[in-house]
Formats: C-alpha cells, structure tokens, sequence
C-alpha cells in the first residue's frame, strides 16, 4: 500500500464550507475499501490515506470529492500527492527555504 495526501479546498475559507474534521472523516469513511483506507486527517481538509497499486492518486481524489459533495451537498476540490512527492519536495528545497 502507498500513502499519500489529499488536499481538500475551499474548507472554512471566508465563512464558507465550515466542516468538522469528525463531519469530514465520518463521510470518508463510507469510501473506504480493499483497495483504499482512510490513516487520518489533519486539520480538517488534509487527508492521509494509503492505496494499492490498482488505482490512481487522482481517482482518491475523485472518490473523496463524490463522497463529500453527496454528503454535504456542495461541490468540492481535492487535490493529491503521493506521500514520496511531498517527501522529495522538502528534501529538495529545504536548503532553500
């Protein structure tokens, strides 16, 4: 299994969208399978999950961003990264920074 993040937009952003990281992670939960397992959340619009190679970093995305727009009934912006991405990203430009 490969873990990775999903970046959730737009949550408690200038008023709107105001979701609990329990409201959040009790949806996400219903999308759980085989092939995909929910790890935690940080804060409330960071997801940590694991995958297995049968399906794409995109397609949790795609997965996460059904559940929560049927749940909560308002569209919804996931973005992912697999977690060896954001490790070499920080490696990177850690110097830098």
């Amino acid at each position: 299994m490969k873990r990775g993040v999903a970046f959730i937009r737009g949550i408690g952003m200038f008023g709107s969208k105001n979701y609990t990281k329990e409201d959040i992670s009790g949806c996400l939960m219903h999308i759980e399978n085989k092939n995909m397992k929910i790890i935690g959340m940080y804060g409330n619009d960071n997801v940590i999950f694991e995958k297995d190679d049968k399906i794409q970093y995109a397609t949790v995305g795609s997965k996460i961003e059904q559940c929560l727009a049927k749940t909560f009934n308002t569209d919804f912006s996931v973005t992912t990264r697999s977690l060896k991405t954001i490790h070499h990203l920080l490696y990177n430009f850690e110097e830098k920074l």
